[in-house]
């Protein structure tokens, strides 16, 4: 009888490599979590790939919950994905970095906003990471936009989420109502944004293994708040029972044959890469030098420099710098768009009380991630962002799609820059203007050749 080739598919639970009884911190314990993907016959959809744990949120550093009525808040759209600060993946074989991406909360931050809708937030994305979205849920309710009161629903439901201090993980009643095993603590299953985490077949044996490291995001930059019971220097949070779940497609005896009798193949996955620069100018020219094979698009978005890491303001919060004239360039000429975007806006209005409702802006914006028609009811449109405060729950930014028909990316060895006319006005004092941090976020199509040597970039 012929023997029948199949493949079997698997979930795997994985523990971090730096196990930590005493849970992960940045404030204490392990700052960084790490997890030892196996060198193995099968491919790993990473798509599906979740970060799960466990978190306990400390307001005072003396065990102390939040309560609702606290002004301690956490971005409506990233939720508990705001963890993360950076994310650096490595081939366990060969040593090979393969992408390293910085300021994660940010990219987070415009991914959630520019490809999904209110609804969707306010349901499935919601019990994943513990998020409510922004804009409107109810189109035909004006009052449901987003408000910047604490008694709003969306501000109360996110507080909930964060009334989980008290207690550690294993013990057993310790000051909590009710009480019960692992009390306090709230449940949270994360995806991981980075570009090789778009792709549903990493083939671990051709990459010779996975070694992903996470770098939590310090807590000052997690919350914010200026009123009562507001987050202060003491405050933190710790997460335990951190695993990493992937579904894995093991090869079939045919396959296993063809990958040990290929001593050199090539492989290509996406890959983020991130820059931050200062905007200090009314007018100013960003200049990115760069040596990239497939950059598709790019996407940027900006925050006053003096909110950065300050608990008292919104790290993840899009705000619009007060920008009036943009324009794209490739090594001096203007690419992949022939034009200046001038955008209408009223300049005797403060940039604070100003909406981001910027359409052509908008829209080039959401070209960046995909065809803004296949996108439909993104947050970020026009008429969702009405009611929706710029100063504290900003939806701005900007983006471009370098390669919109095909999709396989064009190369990129030089400079890609941007001139920027934009007001830099502060948000609390009108009057005068500040610097504003300008993230910016390149992804690419990378291919790379593996053999016996190791892996190099084509």
């Amino acid at each position: 009888m012929n023997s029948v080739a199949v493949q079997q598919k698997r979930f795997v639970k994985l523990s971090p490599s730096n196990n930590s009884t005493t849970g992960y911190s940045p404030d204490s314990s392990q700052p960084i979590i790490r997890f030892s993907v196996a060198d193995t016959m099968a491919t790993a959809n990473m798509k599906d790939a979740r970060l799960n744990f466990k978190i306990r949120v400390d307001k005072t550093g003396g065990n102390a919950a939040v309560a609702e009525a606290d002004d301690f808040n956490i971005d409506s759209s990233v939720g508990m994905c705001s963890v993360i600060d950076q994310c650096i993946v490595s081939s366990r074989r060969y040593g090979t970095q393969l992408e390293a991406v910085h300021n994660m909360g940010r990219l987070n931050s415009a991914w959630y906003s520019g490809l999904y809708s209110p609804k969707q937030m306010n349901s499935n994305v919601n019990m994943e990471c513990r998020t409510t979205g922004k804009g409107r849920y109810n189109s035909t309710h004006g009052e449901c936009g987003w408000g910047a009161s604490l008694a709003d629903q969306r501000n109360v439901l996110q507080r909930k989420y964060l009334t989980t201090g008290q207690g550690t993980t294993g013990e057993w009643n310790q000051g909590i109502t009710g009480g019960g095993y692992d009390a306090g603590l709230l449940d949270c299953s994360i995806p991981i944004h980075i570009g090789m985490f778009h792709s549903e077949d990493v083939n671990l044996n051709q990459v010779g293994g996975l070694e992903i490291s996470i770098y939590l995001a310090q807590s000052k930059s997690l919350w914010w708040g200026t009123g009562a019971g507001k987050p202060t220097a003491a405050s933190t949070y710790t997460l335990f029972d951190v695993s990493l779940t992937m579904p894995l497609l093991y090869m079939n005896s045919q396959q296993i044959q063809q990958q040990t009798q290929t001593p050199q193949s090539t492989m290509s996955f996406m890959t983020w890469t991130s820059i931050y620069s200062v905007l200090d100018s009314t007018f100013s020219s960003i200049a990115h030098r760069l040596a990239l094979k497939g950059l598709l698009s790019s996407i940027h978005n900006t925050q006053p420099t003096q909110d950065i890491n300050n608990p008292e303001k919104n790290n993840h919060a899009l705000i619009d710098s007060g920008i009036e004239r943009l324009t794209f360039l490739r090594d001096g000429v203007k690419n992949p768009m022939e034009k200046t975007t001038i955008v209408d806006v009223d300049v005797n209005q403060p940039l604070a009380n100003r909406l981001s409702t910027s359409a052509e802006i908008l829209n080039d914006y959401l070209g960046a991630f995909r065809n803004p028609k296949d996108i439909l009811y993104s947050q970020v449109q026009p008429y969702n962002l009405n009611g929706v405060g710029a100063q504290l729950q900003g939806v701005s930014g900007l983006g471009c799609n370098y390669d919109p028909s095909s999709g396989a990316g064009i190369d990129v060895n030089g400079t890609i820059s941007y001139d920027i006319q934009t007001r830099l006005q502060d948000l609390d004092l009108p009057g005068q203007t500040e610097s504003y941090a300008f993230y910016s976020f390149y992804l690419a199509r990378q291919n790379y050749v593996v053999s016996p040597q190791g892996i190099s970039v084509m």
